[in-house]
């Protein structure tokens, strides 16, 4: 071979070989970021990155399954794969990358996640003689804490919660990159051992750490859950403190006001609207969202016209949320058709549909629709108005009258189906009302 052919095909080796680190190191780097993006929650985003992660890591195996860097992409394989649920595809990759690899600590770190792959086929036993043997051998790092993660859910899973709830602090204390998962693993097993004092400190670490603010919805969806298990008195007190939580702006509103509606459900209205006020006075979408809060809460009281002035004034500062412009809708709506009812009593009617169904207004629908009942006693519709109205009655109030009313009313269809009989015309009268609502409506 001449100087000149050895010295191009020494090039083409050489820039062959880059290319080839190239395609693993941004698989590296692409499963880094789909791996932020898991743990923040964005579970779209991070399946998009996964694929890259599979796509680039492939394409530089096949170039060199042999190489020198096959084995890393086989280990990138397998866990982008097991992250998106493809768990035979996963082990395989896994298994390969163990037979392969010069590096122990790659055999080590392989075993984890196939130890994972044991969990997700329902194999846990297996799964934990994988963890063990690869924790007797890895240093601090990413696949150490993976490693106690899941071998403290496991544990914890099984009932075995002293080793558990170690597991899960190391896990953290490895890789604080993994303390919200941690953190969250903490909460759910709480919940499942009915342990509010780990519930406690769960929920105060995770109020303590500021990327936890990504996951307030998880955070609130839990403490829902909490609030099953135990009361949601017990859990609004749980999460004392949420005002000062460093979560950034959004963050910190939406768990607030997830408190705040837990002492609602507990019947402490007055610190409940405290909490969600002191939400609302803020700015952006956490303060509309409580004003929205706030105006569903006083709808479901309101009985008086006169009080959709207050709750508008409630709704306006926030109207560019999507919520909120809503519901500022739905009460200029039921504005506009009381007004028609004061020429056409069927506006009353069309009104205390808009109540109960798009304000959740139920006192208010109920007076509407019995508004319109008074105004036209005679039209066909009054029993289904009158059906309707004691539909939306407060089950501890006896409208005995109501039901008086109705008797008088025996015969009409409405009030015959609601008995479960045979109803002639009922059809009829339903298209007939549609057709009315609609004109009334579009005015």
């Amino acid at each position: 071979m001449s100087r000149r052919a050895a010295a191009l095909l020494g090039v083409t080796l050489f820039l062959s070989g880059c290319v080839y680190y190239n395609a693993i190191y941004n698989a590296e780097r692409a499963f880094e970021d789909a791996e932020v993006d898991r743990r923040a929650g964005r579970d779209s985003l991070a399946g998009l990155r996964y694929e890259e992660v599979i796509r680039r890591a492939a394409q530089g195996y096949r170039r060199a399954p042999e190489g020198e860097w096959a084995d890393d992409a086989l280990f990138l394989l397998g866990r982008a794969r097991l992250r998106l649920g493809e768990i035979n595809a996963a082990r395989a990759a896994l298994e390969q990358a163990t037979e392969v690899s010069d590096d122990r600590e790659t055999r080590l770190a392989a075993l984890v996640y196939l130890a994972l792959a044991e969990v997700e086929s329902g194999d846990h036993d297996n799964a934990l003689v994988l963890l063990n043997r690869a924790l007797n051998g890895l240093p601090d790092g990413p696949a150490m804490a993976e490693a106690h993660l899941l071998r403290g859910r496991i544990l914890l899973s099984g009932g075995r919660t002293d080793g558990g709830w170690w597991d899960l602090d190391r896990a953290s204390e490895v890789d604080t990159r993994i303390r919200v998962e941690a953190g969250l693993m903490r909460l759910r097993l709480a919940i499942h051992h009915g342990d509010p004092n780990r519930a406690r400190e769960a929920f105060t670490r995770l109020l303590s750490y500021p990327e936890a603010g990504e996951r307030a919805d998880t955070v609130i969806m839990l403490a829902d859950r909490a609030a099953e298990e135990w009361s949601p008195a017990t859990v609004a007190s749980l999460l004392s403190g949420v005002e000062t939580a460093p979560w950034g702006r959004l963050g910190r509103a939406r768990i607030a006001l997830g408190r705040a509606r837990l002492l609602d459900r507990a019947g402490d209205t007055a610190s409940a609207l405290e909490a969600a006020w002191a939400v609302a006075r803020g700015i952006g979408a956490g303060a509309a969202e409580a004003r929205f809060q706030i105006a569903r809460w006083r709808l479901q009281f309101t009985s008086d016209l006169a009080q959709l002035e207050q709750i508008r004034g409630i709704l306006l500062p926030g109207g560019e949320h999507p919520d909120v412009a809503r519901l500022l809708d739905a009460v200029g709506t039921l504005d506009r058709l009381t007004s028609v009812g004061l020429i056409e009593p069927l506006g009353w009617f069309a009104a205390a549909e808009v109540a109960r169904d798009d304000l959740g207004a139920r006192l208010l629908a109920q007076g509407l629709f019995l508004a319109y009942a008074d105004a036209d006693p005679d039209d066909p519709w009054v029993p289904k108005a009158l059906l309707a109205a004691l539909e939306v009655s407060p089950e501890d109030v006896d409208y005995a009258w109501l039901r008086e009313r109705l008797e008088t009313h025996r015969e009409s269809p409405y009030v015959l189906a609601a008995h479960g009989g045979a109803a002639p015309g009922f059809e009829a009268l339903e298209e007939d009302l549609a057709l009315r609502l609609r004109e009334i409506k579009n005015r």
